[in-house]
């Protein structure tokens, strides 16, 4: 008995997988979907170095440090490549300064330094590559929680960060 009750599970069961309607299918009528165009960077032109009139503090999350970050609101931008880019200014408690140019994409929670600054100017990072904000990153990772980057991975617009930081919105 348990034979043939086995054997018609075994012939029935792949039987109403083919003849019946497709189960791994969703409704969606066998509709393919391909990976749209792959992401292409825009032009990147470095900005004029950060002016003290420009610069907008913005917190960060990290406990053991007293620097103070400043985002420079005149090279705050959005390309059509959806990458943020701006520059930030990072002063240390023994007064020495740190500045760089970098964009972020907050889709996949990346940043590329694409400048620091040395003696008042920028100096190009000829090594710039697309790297993940680690735990450790502290004003970056400030950046994509909640001042440049939505909670949904989209960004904020030029006006909506400057807003943010001005009025702590």
């Amino acid at each position: 008995m348990k034979r043939l009750i086995v054997t018609l599970l075994f012939f029935t069961f792949p039987a109403s997988l083919v003849a019946g309607s497709q189960w791994w299918d969703s409704g969606s009528g066998g509709d393919y979907f391909e990976e749209g165009p792959k992401w292409k960077e825009a032009e990147v032109v470095i900005p004029d170095y950060p002016k003290m009139g420009n610069l907008l503090e913005f917190q960060v999350d990290n406990p053991s440090s007293s620097h103070h970050y400043f985002l420079d609101s005149s090279s705050l931008s959005i390309a059509d490549d959806y990458v943020i880019r701006y520059s930030v200014v990072i002063k240390t408690r023994s007064g020495a300064t740190n500045v760089f140019y970098d964009g972020i994409r907050c889709e996949t929670r990346e940043y590329k330094n694409y400048a620091f600054g040395v003696n008042g100017a920028f100096t190009e990072n000829e090594g710039a590559k697309w790297e993940l904000i680690r735990s450790y990153d502290f004003f970056r990772k400030a950046l994509i929680r909640g001042i440049v980057c939505r909670q949904d991975s989209g960004a904020y617009s030029v006006e909506q960060i400057i807003d943010r930081l001005k009025y702590d919105r």
